[in-house]
């Protein structure tokens, strides 16, 4: 399945690049982080070998792994990273917290990215629901942040979604947007604590790009 995707994404950007040669072309892929359990100490090599397994769609799309399938560095354009808050965890154990030992820093993840393909990045998807959205939002904007003035050319951050939704397995209030659903006028109620964070947010990026280009 994962060479057949492969082969239709390298299909669908020639594709595109027919029509508008000067397309940017953006790969998004969940960045997780998965640690050994402690009390096994004999899991690191099993754990390291399934988290590595998160590159392999992107080593597959620049030719670095399975060669027969048409990969070249250029169809690696902008990386896009989609990080929640449960994207780390321990090898068939609990989700690892931003509070625990075993946590990595969301900027670590980002630079490995950049290490490893050397490509432009943003952080493509990110966001949590209910009253922890402004802290989530600002956990996320300091380590990119961290990531630009160690580098890394961060290039932005899409707090996803928007607007608040249904759930995707139920038909729950998602509290996961900076609007919530229209009323009977067509008009949304702003969460005013995540949309007063997005604006500190967008300074604080702002101040440490300027800072990047002097």
């Amino acid at each position: 399945m994962k060479c057949q995707l492969v082969r239709a994404t390298i299909e669908a950007i020639e594709a595109i690049w027919d029509e508008a040669p000067r397309a940017r072309i953006c790969q998004c892929e969940p960045a997780i982080h998965i640690a050994a359990d402690p009390l096994k100490p004999d899991g690191h090599e099993a754990a390291e070998a399934y988290r590595i397994f998160q590159f392999q769609s992107l080593d597959m799309l620049c030719g670095r792994d399975c060669p027969e399938l048409g990969g070249h560095p250029r169809y690696l354009d902008i990386v896009g990273l989609n990080y929640y808050w449960n994207n780390q965890w321990i090898d068939h154990g609990r989700i690892l917290l931003r509070d625990d030992p075993l946590y990595r820093p969301f900027q670590y993840l980002i630079a490995e990215y950049h290490r490893r393909y050397r490509r432009p990045l943003f952080i493509s998807e990110t966001g949590i629901e209910g009253e922890h959205r402004p802290n989530w939002l600002r956990y996320i904007t300091s380590q990119a942040a961290a990531a630009l003035e160690a580098g890394v050319p961060v290039m932005g951050i899409c707090l996803y979604p928007i607007l608040n939704h249904p759930g995707w397995d139920d038909d729950r209030h998602c509290y996961c947007g900076v609007f919530d659903y229209a009323d009977e006028n067509g008009l949304r109620e702003a969460c005013e604590p995540l949309a007063g964070e997005l604006r500190t947010c967008q300074e604080m990026i702002q101040s440490v790009a300027e800072l990047e280009l002097v």
